[in-house]
């Protein structure tokens, strides 16, 4: 009965040196298989390989492009003037009502009392800087053509 009972054990235990070694060499070839795959996509350098990334690309419109530089244009041709910030957040919101709906916006501090606005779609801005020196307004259109125009203040 002891000599039965050894050669079971010992026919377990290959039996389980068996199984180790195929779980050894099927993550060996997973991991080949994975390293190849990210040299494929992604090249010999990284270590870690992502995901596949679709690119997003948004398409926009010529007339919000349009519509965002009329806006600007106009703005620049009412030549408000407003000194306070206080007044500011009322006219960023007044002129970001007729931009296009994806116009970002922002007011911003700056050294000794300055701040700005500014309204940016994609590649086109519209800036309104207040400073002690003046008021300055900055527009870059579709085109990537920018004007200035300077507003003296009245004291």
């Amino acid at each position: 009965m002891a000599k039965l009972l050894a050669i079971l054990l010992i026919f377990l235990a290959f039996y389980a040196l068996w199984k180790v070694m195929i779980k050894i060499r099927i993550n060996r070839a997973f991991q080949k298989h994975q390293a190849a795959y990210c040299n494929m996509v992604q090249g010999p350098i990284s270590q870690k390989c992502p995901r596949p990334v679709e690119e997003v690309i948004e398409e926009v419109a010529a007339y919000e492009q349009q519509l965002f530089d009329d806006v600007a244009d106009i703005f620049m041709q009412d030549a408000l003037v407003v000194q306070h910030k206080e007044d500011g957040s009322m006219l960023q919101e007044q002129v970001l009502r007729k931009m296009p709906a994806k116009t970002q916006t922002r007011i911003a501090d700056t050294d000794l009392g300055e701040w700005a606005i500014y309204w940016t779609f994609y590649e086109q801005s519209l800036e309104y800087y207040v400073s002690q020196y003046g008021i300055f307004i900055t527009h870059v259109d579709r085109e990537g053509r920018e004007t200035q125009q300077r507003l003296s203040l009245s004291s």
